[in-house]
């Protein structure tokens, strides 16, 4: 084929140079051939992804297993990890109330425990800003639980040593319940700091 050009040489549009030199011919069997190669490769991959995805939902569902066994153990040093956190809290309070120094708590425990009827335990004491509490109970057979609590707040009364950083010292309720055939006195005792 005879190519005539008539435009100068200057105006000519320059041909781009393609990927392979002019004249490079990829012959049709290679591009058959690449084309398959490729394609046998991304099949190859894919079967070693699917193996890999099956080996990481075994090890997946293995340590799911492992977490069912182990999440009852968990719990209980969660619940005992929050337990020691409330401890420590109670104990750091303790520590700054000893450390103020302005009412001497062990002295009033001591006074409060000698002060005891018998047949009357403290179950709880408890502190706020400006209150405290006591609650207790009182056991008898023969109907003298009322008494023993008189005389508990009767006794605290007395103890100057006691009531010298209160004030409004007061019996509060006395809730009654029984227990089989025993009488139990539930009472609540309330001061203001001063």
């Amino acid at each position: 084929m005879i190519e005539i050009n008539l435009v100068p040489p200057e105006l000519r549009r320059k041909r781009k140079s393609g990927l392979f030199p002019p004249g490079f011919k990829i012959p049709m069997e290679v591009v058959i051939g690449l084309g398959g190669g490729l394609f046998l490769l991304l099949v190859f991959l894919h079967i070693i992804l699917l193996f890999v995805n099956i080996n990481r939902l075994a090890v997946h569902k293995r340590l799911e297993k492992q977490w069912a066994e182990i999440l009852p153990f968990k719990e209980n040093v969660d619940s005992v990890i929050n337990e020691m956190r409330i401890l420590q809290m109670n104990c750091k309070s303790i520590d700054e109330m000893a450390a103020s120094g302005e009412i001497p708590w062990s002295h009033k425990l001591n006074i409060l425990s000698d002060s005891l009827p018998r047949d009357v335990w403290i179950r709880k004491i408890s502190l706020s800003q400006e209150m405290l509490f006591i609650e207790g109970s009182a056991i008898s057979k023969q109907r003298e639980d009322m008494i023993n609590v008189h005389k508990l707040t009767a006794n605290l009364k007395k103890q100057k040593d006691f009531l010298s950083d209160f004030a409004d010292f007061e019996l509060g309720s006395i809730q009654r319940r029984r227990i089989k055939k025993v009488e139990i006195a539930d009472f609540l005792i309330t001061t203001k700091l001063e």
